[in-house]
């Protein structure tokens, strides 16, 4: 019984489109990532430049974020005459033929699901030993004019999904008869619609109408083999264009099906069920791939091969341009010849940059930009040219391979990649060579253009293929220049960036070699080609560390700016420049010093803080708070029972006491919230007061109002920002934890809402309310979160429990009115997902407890907004602005104190009162991005960067092994070693690999060790080798696994390699480079070294060819087998279990094999066997509870959990493993790691806070381990086994939230799993993400829930605990 959770989301770019979906002006970007939908509103940015100018960008911010429970195939945008927002609708295609059409829901603010379309049945008639619907490729196109959608399924079949028009409904009642001839008999029973709406909006009709299914063979017989298919522009009717072959296309057998594609236009009669062939092109290249409908003024269709570009007007006339040598050799067509740019157009996509030019930007399969032009004579296509973009244009910007292009403005385009980060490009475009001197060609070209303006008046209005005069007007403009100078105008640049961690290929734990650290950090080889980075990953915040003093019991500090009235209004920025500590009796004052009176040391910390004696200030007692006022002229001391106002030199200016007005009863502050010029004060009696600054200087309370005195009030705070127009509000919480905002100065109340205890998904001022499980809020807090660039205000609200619940403003009115003007008017709230889970605090009933617990704290730490959470595990809240705000851990000790520090020479920092009195300044790391949930630092190896692909530690050494590699042109070598050069110049490219020494410490590169040529790294370990036979010492060698790629005539060769580091004469520059690989010993190989793995006994073990090699290490060099067996396949996994002997191997066809090692004598045996074949991607061991589980990923993206049983019948004595459940991951699994648990197994967990039972230190908790599983989309997840009375309780949270949740795009999460077991008393894998959703649930139905399923509120944080990564603790 296992539990699997995904820990970091899918951050790979597989598909983006642009389309105002949010409303029908706005500028949204949709972006699919595999199993995660994501969208951004497009902001423009203005920054001021460093000569004093403005610079307008634009950047990405979230809008929301959902978790899908199907693999995205495409998304297209539709425009629907039943828009709730009047913007366009969504509609996604999802493996195995499912549709989903979705929309804007101004009201709850999220997306909504119109209708879900699937194809998928026993009505689809395939061919018995054809492909299967999953296993063939599908692709959706929509009709320009938004008439129909038409989604290829299957190897030849078409569902087309017809959209409502304007004037339809009186078309539909003549619309009932069938065309026989096209129309299945079963048409209607192929799809099954389900339309999510409410009941009365059930009368009005759908935005689609009835949609039909037909095999392509109906429309034409020779449509046996469809390679793409698109809708075209500019026609009346819908049509699109078929580029299929009557053959399979092959390049093998290219002699004999040279040429054998045929591109096909067909228009469709929707109301007939009919079509009608236009034209018919024959004898295209057999390498085209893709149609892409190009509007006017240049019209038709691109088609795209691997080689060459080809276009095809509405007449059919065709026109190509060849860009690499091989296009000449593979197809006979006409082509102009630009075969001297090399180009590689796998992979590669095109998008129209210039509507009125029709320029299209070409982004290559590596990364590089090209400008494809059109030349335009008239109405017809007189060529094309491609034209690099050159490093000085920016054409280097993007260094990786596209998914998907979409053109987010007029002027910005966003290039998605699965093989890293994906860019948001601006493009402008140099206009000043148009205006220079025209030749005497060009002046002629000019000349036939106004012909044929003047034409062009005279043509038929009801022409359908005549262009506008508007149109042959825009042709002038192109023909007056040339090709080549249109393109060399465009200049690009990066404005904004999708941070990735995909693919990742190879994952290993090390640490950074420090005193203090006891910690360890998780490295992965994330990306392809020169987009690979070395990414440092940490579930917690490592700080950097800036300057560490010491104060004798320092319990609090404070940082403040105080400057005078002349200084304040001449200065543009305030700068800290005092320090105040309290030390628990009394409060001290210290001057920042500058950094030039100190000099350049750093190390002169106790002459930086300077203590100020001789002043006013008062240090008697407790400062709770510290602030000023009046644009920092007024300082202002918040104590107990008081607040003290001083001058900027601590003159004291002001005693304002707080007493009870009708008893004169001294009351004590509670909490203080500042924002200039007002102060807000809580005190004991649970009332408030709010100050404010008048000119002359002084803080004068404001007058009651009837609203604050009619509430007691447990917390607040003031905010001025977007939330509310810049205006200061006060946002304050009732005992009966109502929100109430008062304006100011009036202090009126101008928005409430009782119903914020509930926690609902949505919440508004008039919801109805529920009775029971209301949560007791403890605290509230309302700032900005996010870059200084991309900002957002939140409403935090925490609990007694210390949950954190976020929900972010939106405004609704019910009209299509813009209702970001009306104020509070309108005003909702939407609450955000969140995993955060606080960590149990086990002296929470002792008397080491805080009474009062620390209240949270909003800061501008380098360069973002964030909030510090405090605590016993103190966190930070941040957001980066293209993801939702995450909570991390701060790497520190025992924290008592935060506060921000903005000086000179330290900007945007902050400083934390640790638990030995210190206080330390700390800084973000530069660089590091937190919108994965993780601390995510990458670092690139090589210039241009190579691709990271093997690692390992050494912690001997304190380094990293890394293995690299870039592209190289290939050569065959024959046996002799004789290299052949002949042949064409754009060569095939195979990796060439190179070993580095990476320190652990400063990151930097120690040495490089090139691999030979042709000899591909398959496998790196460090591993304990016993290096002597007489001696039997033991030693950390780094052990690589190599393959000779050679001849496809040539025998396979390999290699095992082992490496020593030895210490050498260190660089007096470097300290760390005192060491140096040097090969210990070589043994070459018959076959591929696939995978290696250390064996008790410090022995090697290797697969290699059909076989498992156990290898030892000799005095002489030499690594020679003492035991082998005959696998009879492939083997692509090799894992042993410590040092028990057990060892599994995956291999490519038969599935696995499980058995053991013996050292006296040596010898394999093979035990047991899975029953059914797969192809083994990644496997590793999961033993719990005395039981031992095998878990297995293979090629089609599932989780197969085993057990060796013996004793179990159906295991046949153990020869077989029993396969315990199945479980769909949705992602390509690039590693599993099986990794130790810090915390107690879950019968073992204390299930009450405090108070838990003591256990003897003899009764040993059995162990934990969890199994961390790496992807190719960059996403992480972790399996974790359960026991019995966990999985129970588990799985009915799991049953009963996949009937409660709203899931996104109307998806099942059940059918997506496809939970199937085998065998008697298996079980099902449990979804802990879904579980995980339950925070998004009101506390109402959150309680039923957690009833239903016998399970409380600690049990949950327990459990929620463990499966989000809590054991994971040490990384």
């Amino acid at each position: 019984m296992q539990c699997y959770t995904e820990l970091i989301p899918p951050s790979a770019v597989t598909h983006a489109v642009s389309l105002p979906f949010l409303g029908p002006h706005a500028n949204n970007l949709v972006v699919a990532k595999t199993s995660l939908l994501q969208i951004f509103a497009a902001k423009h940015v203005i920054r001021a430049t460093a000569d004093g100018g403005n610079d307008g960008s634009s950047k990405l911010a979230l809008v929301g974020e959902y978790s899908l429970a199907g693999t995205v195939t495409a998304l297209q945008p539709v425009k629907i005459s039943t828009s709730r927002t009047g913007g366009a609708a969504l509609l996604v295609a999802f493996k195995d033929a499912k549709l989903s059409l979705i929309e804007w829901d101004p009201e709850n603010y999220r997306i909504n699901t119109i209708s879900i379309h699937y194809y998928e049945g026993e009505n689809i008639i395939t061919q018995p030993f054809g492909p299967s619907i999953a296993e063939s490729e599908s692709f959706l196109t929509v009709d320009p004019s938004s008439r129909c959608a038409a989604l290829k399924f299957g190897q030849r079949h078409l569902a087309i999904l017809p959209f409502r028009q304007a004037g339809d409904e009186v078309a539909e009642e003549v619309e009932n008869g069938l065309d026989t001839d096209m129309a299945e008999p079963q048409g209607s029973a192929l799809k099954r619609t389900t339309t999510n709406a409410e009941a009365e909006e059930e009368t009005k009709p759908t935005p689609y109408k009835p949609s039909f299914v037909l095999p392509l063979t109906m429309l034409d017989p020779a449509l046996t083999h469809p390679v793409d298919l698109a809708f075209l522009h500019e026609y009346r009717e819908p049509t699109f264009g078929v580029l299929s072959s009557s053959q399979e296309p092959s390049c093998a057998l290219l002699e004999e099906r040279r040429d054998c594609l045929t591109y096909t236009v067909f228009t469709l009669d929707l109301e007939q069920r009919a079509s009608t062939n236009l034209i018919s092109v024959s004898k295209l290249p057999t390498d085209l791939w893709r149609v892409i409908p190009l509007a006017l003024p240049v019209g038709g269709a691109l088609l795209v091969g691997t080689n060459e570009i080809v276009h095809i007007d509405q007449s059919g006339k065709t026109s190509a341009v060849a860009v690499n040598e091989y296009a000449r050799q593979a197809s006979n067509l006409n082509m102009a010849d630009q075969s001297d740019l090399g180009m590689k157009l796998e992979g590669c996509e095109l998008e129209v940059i210039d509507p009125t030019t029709g320029d299209m930007l070409l982004v290559q399969g590596n990364g590089n930009l090209a400008i494809l032009t059109f030349k335009l004579v008239g109405r017809n296509i007189a060529g094309m040219t491609v034209v690099p973009v050159t490093h000085e244009q920016g054409g280097y910007q993007n260094a990786l391979a596209p998914s998907s292009v979409a053109v987010v403005s007029s002027r910005s385009v966003f290039i998605g990649s699965e093989d890293g980060d994906s860019v948001l490009l601006g493009w402008a475009k140099d206009t000043s060579g148009l205006t220079r001197k025209r030749s005497h060609a060009q002046m002629v070209g000019a000349e036939n253009a106004v012909d044929d303006v003047e034409g062009a008046e005279d043509m038929d209005e009801d022409d359908l293929y005549a262009p506008t005069n508007e149109v042959v007007k825009r042709t002038t403009s192109v023909t007056s220049q040339t090709a080549g100078d249109d393109a060399a105008s465009y200049h690009f640049h990066i404005q904004d960036e999708l941070q990735s961690l995909a693919p990742i290929n190879k994952t290993c734990l090390g640490r950074k070699p420090s005193p203090a650290n006891d910690k360890l950090e998780l490295l992965a080889g994330v990306g392809r080609g020169n987009a690979s980075r070395a990414a440092f990953l940490s579930r917690e915040i490592i700080l950097q560390q800036h300057r560490s003093t010491h104060f004798s019991n320092a319990k609090a500090a404070f940082t403040a700016c105080v400057r005078s009235k002349e200084v304040a209004a001449s200065a543009t920025e305030a700068r800290d420049n005092i320090l105040f500590i309290f030390d628990g009796t009394e409060t001290k004052v210290y001057d920042l010093a500058e950094m030039s009176a100190i000099g350049e040391s750093e190390e002169a910390s106790d002459e930086f803080y300077t203590e100020r004696r001789e002043t006013e200030f008062e240090s008697e007692g407790e400062t709770i708070a510290i602030g000023t006022l009046g644009n920092g002229t007024r300082l202002v001391q918040g104590r107990r029972t008081e607040l003290r106002t001083y001058d900027h030199e601590l003159g004291l200016s002001q005693i304002i006491p707080m007493v009870d007005e009708e008893t004169d009863a001294e009351l004590e502050v509670v909490a203080v919230s500042f924002s200039d010029p007002y102060v807000l004060v809580l005190r004991d009696d649970s009332s408030l007061q709010v100050l404010k600054i008048e000119k002359s200087g002084d803080v004068e309370p404001l007058d009651d109002s009837e609203a604050s005195k009619a509430s007691k009030w447990l917390s607040g705070c003031l905010y001025a920002g977007d939330l509310t127009g810049g205006q200061c509000c006060a946002f304050l919480l009732t005992e009966e934890g109502r929100l109430s905002v008062l304006a100011l100065p009036t202090l009126q109340l101008v928005y409430a809402t009782p119903t914020l205890p509930f926690l609902p998904p949505v919440l508004w001022p008039n919801m109805a309310q529920r009775r029971g499980g209301k949560e007791a809020l403890t605290e509230l807090l309302v700032t900005d979160l996010g870059t200084s660039d991309v900002k957002r205000p939140y409403l935090i609200a925490r609990t007694s429990l210390d949950d954190l619940a976020m929900y972010e403003p939106f405004w609704y009115t019910g009209d299509n009115s813009d209702p970001r003007n009306s104020g509070f008017e309108g005003l909702r709230w939407r609450k955000v997902p969140n995993t955060y889970v606080p960590k149990y605090d086990e002296n929470l009933d002792t008397e080491a407890a805080d009474a009062c617990p620390g209240l949270l704290k909003a800061a501008e730490i380098g360069g973002r907004h964030c909030v510090y959470v405090p605590g016993s595990s103190p966190s930070l809240l941040v957001k980066e602005s293209t993801s939702l705000p995450r909570v991390l851990g701060l790497r520190s000790s025992a924290v008592k104190s935060f506060t921000s520090v903005n000086r000179a020479g330290f900007l945007d920092g902050f400083a934390l009162v640790e638990g030995d009195g210190s206080f330390v300044e700390y800084n973000l790391p530069s660089g590091a991005a937190f919108g994965s949930g993780w601390h995510v630092q990458k670092l690139a190896l090589g210039e241009p960067a190579e691709e990271v692909r093997h690692l390992a530690y050494h912690g001997g050494r304190g380094v990293y092994v890394v293995a690299t590699c870039r592209l190289a042109d290939f050569y065959l070598v024959d046996q002799e070693g004789h290299v052949e050069t002949d042949g064409a110049t754009l060569r095939p490219q195979i990796p060439q690999y190179t070993l580095h020494l990476l320190s652990a410490k400063s990151r930097q590169v120690i040495q490089s060790f090139p691999m030979p040529y042709t000899e591909l790294i398959t496998s790196l370990k460090v591993m304990q080798l016993e290096v002597s036979e007489h001696t039997h010492v033991q030693k950390p060698m780094v052990v690589v696994g190599t393959a000779t790629q050679r001849g496809e005539d040539m025998p396979a060769k390999g290699a095992v390699t082992v490496f020593d580091i030895i210490d050498v004469v260190p660089d007096p520059d470097l300290p760390e480079s005192g060491i140096k690989l040097e090969v210990a010993a070589r043994e070459d190989t018959k076959g591929h070294v696939t995978a290696l793995e250390p064996f008790p006994g410090g022995l090697i073990g290797t697969a290699q060819g059909l076989k498992i090699m156990i290898r030892g290490l000799k005095e002489d060099g030499s690594c020679l087998p003492v035991a082998f067996m005959d696998g009879l396949c492939q083997f692509t996994e090799l894992k042993s279990l410590g040092r028990s002997g057990l060892w599994l191997a995956g291999d490519a066809w038969k599935g696995l094999w499980f058995g053991g090692f013996v050292e006296e004598p040596y010898r394999l045996s093979h035990l047991a066997k899975t029953r059914t074949h797969m192809e083994v991607i990644a496997a590793d061991f999961l033993p719990f509870d005395g039981q031992l589980s095998i878990v297995i990923v293979d090629a089609e993206m599932d989780l197969h959990v085993m057990q060796f049983d013996p004793e179990n019948p159906k295991s046949l004595g153990g020869q077989r493993l029993l396969h315990r459940s199945t479980f769909h991951l949705g992602h390509f699994a690039s590693g599993m790691s099986l990794l130790p648990s810090t915390l107690a197994p879950f019968a073992e967990q204390p299930l009450t806070n405090g108070h838990a039972e003591d256990t003897t230190p003899d009764a040993q908790a059995p162990s934990l381990q969890h199994v961390l599983t790496t992807f190719q989309s960059g996403a992480v997840g972790l399996i974790t086994p359960v026991d019995e009375a966990t999985y129970r309780r588990l799985s009915a949270l799991h049953a009963h939230l996949s009937s409660i949740l709203e899931h996104a795009a109307g998806l099942n999460p059940r059918a997506y799993r496809a939970v199937e077991s085998e065998g008697f008393g298996a079980r099902g894998i449990v979804d802990g993400s879904l579980v995980q959703r339950i925070s998004e649930l009101g506390a109402v139905r959150r309680a039923e829930v957690l009833g239903r399923a016998g399970a409380d509120t600690w049990s949950l944080r327990s459990d929620l605990e463990i499966l989000g990564g809590g054991g994971l603790s040490y990384l």
